[in-house]
């Protein structure tokens, strides 16, 4: 990339079996307006062909990692990587994505406007429903702490379109200051993936950083569509507890009370389907994993 004064960016994609979506996402990135930027790309222990056909690919960092760190460690990989390259800024993007040609000019310009800012997030649309919001940033609700996403499922009509401060924005885009990671660490690794973005950001808020959504920033995201569903629910669950015991000051009482309130509502919700569903092992295989991540998530 040409220098120029502009902020310099790293941005940070982790692959793992996600070739195709991957190239595709680096493709988009390559229309991008904004001139001074570098990818790096971490191969985070795929079991398929991805590392050798990366490898092709010119302009990218390509880190390899043997095994699959998740989400949380894959990055961390990254953004250690762009801290040694003295970045400005890491964006951490998820690879199942493609971009709007302009989105990281407008999250950086917003970002330039106050230091205080530490991290900047987009609109958030579905892949295969354009018009259709994923996030336009995130909240958490005062009393159990749940995490929701503003507009999410909604018809994108611009009635999100104002620029604000949210509790956080998803680690699906998420544009940080360097200073936040000299003053609060990394993400953290104990979540492996899900709830590790609502964290990071809770902590760069408790250290006097702001987190904005940005409107004029739009992605479009094609949603976990190979997440394992069981896979998901023992993450989902388990961090949920994890991401209480971390953040608020509640004794082990109200950490089971909670939990169980949340693990009641989602273990009804998957044993419901069983009685519409063929296939009733998966959804035994659900309940399963969901409840061992409420156990996980109480003695972690």
């Amino acid at each position: 990339m040409r220098k120029t004064t502009e902020p310099k960016i790293f941005i940070v994609l982790v692959n793992y079996n996600r070739l195709k979506d991957t190239i595709e996402c680096i493709e988009s990135l390559r229309k991008i307006s904004y001139p001074n930027y570098e990818i790096i790309v971490i191969e985070n222990g795929s079991t398929d062909d991805s590392y050798d056909k990366l490898s092709e690919i010119k302009d990218i960092l390509l880190i390899r990692s043997d095994v699959n760190q998740g989400f949380t460690g894959g990055n961390n990989l990254g953004i250690q990587i762009a801290l040694e390259k003295l970045a400005d800024y890491v964006l951490l993007l998820n690879n199942d994505t493609v971009v709007e040609e302009n989105f990281l000019s407008e999250l950086v310009r917003v970002a330039e406007t106050d230091d205080k800012i530490g991290l900047v997030g987009c609109k958030i649309l579905y892949y295969y429903e354009k018009n259709k919001i994923w996030s336009a940033g995130g909240g958490v609700t005062p009393l159990l702490k749940r995490t929701f996403q503003y507009g999410e499922n909604k018809i994108d009509r611009g009635q999100f379109d104002q620029q604000r401060e949210v509790d956080f924005v998803s680690g699906c885009c998420m544009l940080i200051r360097c200073q936040v990671f000299e003053k609060i660490g990394l993400l953290d690794s104990d979540y492996f993936m899900y709830y590790e973005d609502v964290d990071f950001c809770l902590r760069a808020k408790n250290n006097g950083f702001q987190v904005t959504y940005c409107p004029n920033s739009v992605i479009w995201h094609k949603v976990s569509i190979a997440t394992d569903k069981s896979f998901r629910d023992y993450y989902r669950m388990r961090n949920y507890i994890l991401f209480l015991k971390k953040n608020f000051t509640f004794n082990k009482i109200v950490h089971l009370f909670y939990g169980m309130l949340i693990f009641c509502e989602r273990f009804c919700r998957i044993l419901i389907r069983k009685f519409f569903l063929k296939d009733k092992e998966k959804i035994d295989k659900r309940l399963k994993s969901l409840t061992s991540g409420w156990k996980k998530g109480l003695t972690f």
